[in-house]
């Protein structure tokens, strides 16, 4: 909504249609001096160094940023691929900020695709979390979005900083907001609680977007008045450290939310905040836009028609100062309905057909694109599809209003509600406070379980537990027969099970299949040097390192001591040569670290590609060896093409 590169957005209510998906921002803010920099103070190993940039960089306007970066030279400095990727990311955040998302997104892009292989580092993560904002800001829909935050939560797993992983928990419980899925956004908000409630220092950011997330999908399951209350939560932690924009963002989702419990007192003061907010920014920003849309809503819905018109033309008139096509896009809807209401149905149909232009309008959100149909087709003289439309948004309504009365949802999300008790207890002490929810949140909670069968229930916990453990315990045994003890790889019996059948898969279809088998260069050198023990390490560390080179379904193995082989499916010749290439680079370029030992070692690889004819994966494996021979014998430290591949 807004253009300042730290607010989380939350997307508005349509007033007769289901509840959107909010979206927030989360980056700490910098209060530094604006100072000289050029390319010639940076030293492009020094990591200090690009502290220095960035900081520079975020503390003046987005335009002199970007001639910041620019006068830095990424292609001027030998930077490392997550140096490099750490400039992109600053490119993208200073786009983003000025709204430029194409740029932004394309920057993204770029510092994504020199870090993706490599071991997973806060710069991939955050790149994959911004990009996400920037395709929200583009689109409001989560289906275009949360890929990008649902792979950030797969990366923050695997990642050590706590920190990090709370943020990606909770921007992902955003993409959790249909009722039947609700459950799943709420389980990704506990767990992030349960990190901060474990951190030593307090984000305030992280806490409110805690808020901010828990209304959103309070929001989604018809519990408005928890929903409100959240916002308003979140709205006075962003207050305790003035943070305008996001304490605007709030009133927005305040304002929502009391349109939807037709609280008009509340939505008439979140109005007058909102008003009082954007005359406290430059006058650049979007705010003053979202300012006359809300009010313009609460005219539509309070039937102020004359009203309702003069904010939403007011908000026309200012849709240049916002990037955020949804909402300029609903605003003509919202002026469509205005204008039909107080009897002015070209004008309706004249709003309702400039909202339709919009060709990537968030396609969960097809009531509204229905309302704009009826519209049109009364002024077509069309009162049977307008009615029919009409019809479908009722069933549309219908089934939303169905979904959000399912009591497993009212329980999941009082459940939560509870832990949010214990959250603020362990943030503010406020335990009388706290005891007070925790008892509001068990009565209600009592009230929807008092018709259930706790036995049976009981019963179905006992009996699925018994079948998960069962399954476990044969799914481990046989994780445990296909795995190499020592790298985590699958071991030379099942890496040549699956890879033929990856290979039969291959000739069926006429694809390539490629082969490449490697081992450490010198690697008796390094036990005999350092021991067995930093021979094993060396050993595990090139798995891990040519792990991180590959997709994810490709299959790599150890067969046998130093020795491993990688099958790359629907993989040509010279992309299998790349893959190979990059892969030696990767450990040939960096030294490793062992206890105390600072080892540096090279590996020798092999390809092989299948041919037209029906070839057996042990032939494949022969020629890659053939080929590893001949990379041995010219030196080591090279890949070599198989002859008859």
């Amino acid at each position: 909504m807004m253009q300042n590169w730290r607010v989380w957005l939350c997307c508005a209510i349509f007033a007769f249609s289901a509840s959107g998906v909010a979206n927030s921002r989360d980056l700490n803010s910098h209060d530094i001096n604006s100072r000289d920099i050029n390319s010639h103070d940076i030293n492009s190993h020094d990591i200090n160094s690009l502290d220095i940039l960035e900081e520079s960089a975020l503390s003046v306007s987005p335009q002199e940023g970007i001639a910041l970066l620019d006068q830095f030279g990424l292609g001027n400095n030998d930077l490392k691929p997550e140096q490099q990727a750490k400039v992109w990311f600053l490119y993208g955040q200073l786009y983003e900020k000025a709204r430029e998302l194409d740029k932004a997104i394309a920057s993204y892009d770029k510092g994504i695709a020199l870090v993706k292989y490599l071991p997973i580092t806060d710069v991939l993560i955050d790149s994959h979390l911004e990009r996400s904002f920037a395709l929200y800001l583009q689109s409001n829909d989560p289906a275009v979005y949360c890929a990008d935050r649902k792979q950030a939560l797969i990366y923050a797993r695997q990642h050590n900083n706590s920190e990090l992983l709370a943020k990606t928990l909770t921007q992902n419980a955003f993409c959790y907001s249909e009722p039947e899925t609700v459950y799943q956004g709420i389980a990704l908000l506990d767990e992030a609680m349960l990190i901060i409630d474990k951190s030593e220092n307090l984000n305030v950011h992280r806490k409110a977007m805690i808020y901010n997330a828990t209304g959103s999908l309070y929001r989604s399951v018809g519990l408005h008045q928890r929903g409100y209350e959240n916002f308003e939560k979140a709205y006075q932690t962003w207050q305790s450290i003035n943070d305008i924009e996001d304490m605007f963002n709030m009133q927005h989702n305040m304002v929502s939310q009391a349109i939807k419990l037709a609280d008009w007192d509340k939505a008439r003061k979140s109005i007058e905040a909102q008003f009082a907010l954007a005359n406290m920014v430059d006058e650049t920003k979007d705010l003053l836009f979202f300012a006359h849309l809300n009010a313009g809503r609460i005219a539509l819905r309070t039937q102020n028609y004359q009203q309702a018109i003069f904010h939403l033309e007011n908000a026309v008139s200012l849709e240049h100062t916002t990037k955020e096509k949804y909402f300029i896009s609903s605003n003509y809807l919202y002026l469509a309905l205005a204008y039909f209401k107080s009897g002015d149905a070209k004008k309706a149909a004249e709003a309702a057909r400039t909202f339709r232009l919009n060709k990537r309008f968030a396609a969960n959100m097809k009531a509204m694109f229905l309302k704009a149909d009826a519209i049109i087709a009364l002024d077509e003289n069309k009162p049977v599809i307008a009615a029919s439309k009409l019809f479908e948004v009722i069933d549309i309504e219908r089934k939303v209003n169905q979904s959000v009365i399912d009591n497993k949802v009212v329980s999941n999300s009082l459940e939560h509600n509870s832990k949010i008790a214990d959250f603020e207890n362990e943030l503010l002490a406020n335990k009388l406070a706290i005891n007070e929810l925790n008892w509001a949140s068990v009565k209600d909670k009592e009230r929807i379980n008092e018709l259930k069968m706790s036995l049976f229930i009981v019963i179905l916990v006992v009996l699925a537990s018994i079948v998960l453990f069962l399954l476990f315990s044969r799914k481990s045994l046989k994780v445990r027969a296909q795995t190499d003890f020592l790298t985590g790889l699958a071991n030379r019996g099942h890496t040549f099970q699956i890879g033929q059948k990856i290979v039969e898969k291959a000739w069926k279809k006429h694809q390539p299949v490629a082969v490449i088998i490697f081992d450490i260069d010198n690697f008796k050198s390094i036990n005999d040097q350092y021991g067995h023990h930093i021979g094993d390490l060396a050993i595990d560390a090139t798995a891990k390192r040519a792990k991180s080179w590959l997709k994810k379904h490709d299959l790599v193995g150890r067969i046998g001591g130093e020795e491993f082989l990688i099958i790359l499916d629907n993989t040509n010749k010279e992309e299998a040569f790349n893959i190979a290439d990059r892969l030696r680079n990767g450990i040939a370029s960096q030294s490793f670290q062992f206890d105390d030992e600072t080892v540096e070692f090279t590996v020798s690889l092999g390809v092989a590609v299948l041919s037209d004819s029906h070839t057996a994966l042990t032939t494949l494996v022969k020629q890659a060896d053939d080929a590893l021979y001949q990379a041995k014998f010219s030196g080591r430290n090279k890949v070599y093409l198989a002859e008859c591949a």
